[in-house]
């Protein structure tokens, strides 16, 4: 689950009452089930709220956080060619990762796609992430494609919101451990640790036990407990195999990007303990995820700034890892448009308004 990493990772919560509001039945695709679209604003409006946001948050970095943009550029030009090329070969693997996990959730809800396609697939949602922020989004576009044909998008939509859940778990539970465990962790201060632990607490102790704990305090009888244990995300919640191993098939990926984090570290000459690559890396991807930006980009390059400076490393050059992660996740980007275009991915004008009313 990287949005890149943090692209690993926002339209889950948003669309998660979607995904409980589904009765798991099979509707043909000529009268399948409509979700709900939230919120009266349009698409154009949010698109701009967003941009506006994230031009807010560089502004910000620039007019508080004194960077030097010559000499953060400097740092980034000048990084160490070997370790850079390493943290990119593994970022742009990445994918398949994604697309392992994504692929046994997805079989769960009946849509069984083979590795190559889920691999595309997720491949084609980065394009879409970065590039087409105000018509289909990644997760959207993942849907709309593990879905074609089945009218079964209600399905795929539970299984991208619970691969996203997945891959947030595992980045609260990083951050949990680093903050808990790390040599440094006592001297974070509370207000960044309360909402770590609040946000891993209810992952981990809240949501498994949902359905159970609803019946319990609304009645097995009250809509929402009905909608829990009848929906199509009701799998996830009985097959506790199943969800172990999509929790360690997110464990590997995470690390994986952790390692491309230390990799852009290291090739930047930043000298910081391991553990805490394990707290920021995913701070920054949660408060990208929370945000509303387009792709995380103003937060993101906020975040890193303030997390590596509260280390000791100096502004231009914790600006310098946030650029060069924002080469690397738009690389992955331009990636995605290759798959796209060269396997003829290509959504029609009309399906794509489908999407953007969410009507499909």
């Amino acid at each position: 689950m990287t949005r890149g990493s943090t692209t690993l990772e926002k339209n889950e919560v948003a669309n998660s009452s979607d995904s409980l509001n589904s009765s798991g039945s099979n509707a043909s695709p000529q009268s399948g089930p409509t979700i709900p679209v939230l919120g009266k604003i349009s698409d154009k409006t949010k698109t701009r709220f967003k941009i506006c946001f994230s031009l807010l948050m560089i502004a910000s970095l620039f007019l508080f956080g004194k960077v030097d943009l010559s000499k953060s550029w400097a740092a980034a030009l000048t990084a160490h060619k070997g370790y850079m090329l390493g943290a990119i070969l593994l970022f742009l693997v990445s994918p398949v990762m994604n697309a392992q996990r994504w692929q046994l959730l997805a079989g769960a809800v009946g849509l069984k796609k083979s590795l190559l396609k889920m691999t595309q697939y997720c491949y084609v949602g980065t394009f879409f992430n970065l590039f087409l922020p105000s018509t289909v989004g990644g997760d959207f576009s993942r849907c709309y494609y593990l879905s074609k044909g089945t009218g079964k998008y209600l399905h795929a939509l539970t299984s991208v919101i619970v691969d996203r859940a997945m891959g947030l778990a595992v980045l609260l539970m990083f951050a949990t451990f680093g903050l808990l465990l790390g040599p440094g962790g006592a001297d974070i201060p509370m207000n960044l640790k309360l909402p770590i632990f609040l946000l891993t607490f209810g992952v981990f102790f809240v949501v498994p036990f949902m359905p159970q704990l609803s019946n319990r305090i609304l009645g097995p009888a009250n809509w929402f407990s009905r909608k829990l244990n009848e929906s199509t995300a009701r799998v996830f919640w009985q097959d506790r195999g199943l969800i172990l191993t999509a929790f360690l098939l997110s464990i590997l990926m995470q690390v994986l990007v952790v390692l491309c984090h230390v990799g852009v570290g290291m090739a930047l000459g930043i000298d910081l303990p391991l553990w805490y690559y394990f707290v920021f890396y995913p701070s920054v991807a949660v408060l990208g995820f929370v945000t509303p930006s387009i792709n995380g980009i103003g937060i993101r390059e906020w975040a890193y700034t303030y997390f590596l400076t509260f280390m000791g490393v100096e502004n231009s050059t914790a600006l310098a890892f946030a650029i060069i992660w924002l080469g690397m996740i738009t690389l992955l980007s331009l990636l995605g448009g290759v798959v796209y275009t060269l396997g003829h991915f290509k959504i029609s004008d009309e399906e794509r308004a489908k999407l953007q009313t969410g009507q499909i």
